[in-house]
């Protein structure tokens, strides 16, 4: 059986800006950046995809070996669900987009990185928007449930 996870929310804010994946943790104030198979992996484990639906995905649009590919989506998944940024999901993943075709010319495979910044974590724990309610923001959590 293979793993799955979703986006640990509301605790994790996440946003794609020029290809590059940026994380938030709400809870510890630390973020991390995701770019090339990273964020490719990233988008895979917001559409629900699972670890070996992740992997062919890459090896679509990457080249190199299968169990290098295979092992670098397992070393990911692994630090992001250390890090507290995923968490183990039993959703199907029945209504996933079909897999790509493979690009006539496939980028060359580097392991993914999880680049994690926590000089920005005072700023980020003073910030209200950590302060919500299961709905996430804007909407502020109650005092019975803070």
């Amino acid at each position: 059986m293979t793993r799955r996870f979703r986006v640990n929310s509301p605790r994790v804010m996440h946003e794609t800006i020029e290809g590059e994946v940026i994380v938030i943790d709400l809870t510890t104030g630390s973020y991390y950046s995701l770019r090339d198979a990273s964020a490719d992996i990233w988008r895979e484990i917001e559409s629900g995809a699972d670890e070996a639906r992740i992997a062919e995905a890459l090896e679509h649009r990457y080249e190199g070996p299968q169990a290098e590919i295979l092992a670098g989506v397992g070393r990911l998944l692994d630090e992001l669900e250390a890090e507290g940024l995923i968490e183990p999901s039993d959703a199907s993943g029945d209504g996933l987009p079909a897999l790509p075709t493979a690009a006539a010319v496939r980028i060359p495979f580097q392991p993914p990185v999880l680049e994690k910044h926590s000089d920005m974590q005072d700023l980020i724990l003073l910030d209200p928007v950590h302060e919500v309610g299961p709905r996430g923001w804007p909407h502020a959590a109650d005092s019975a449930g803070a």
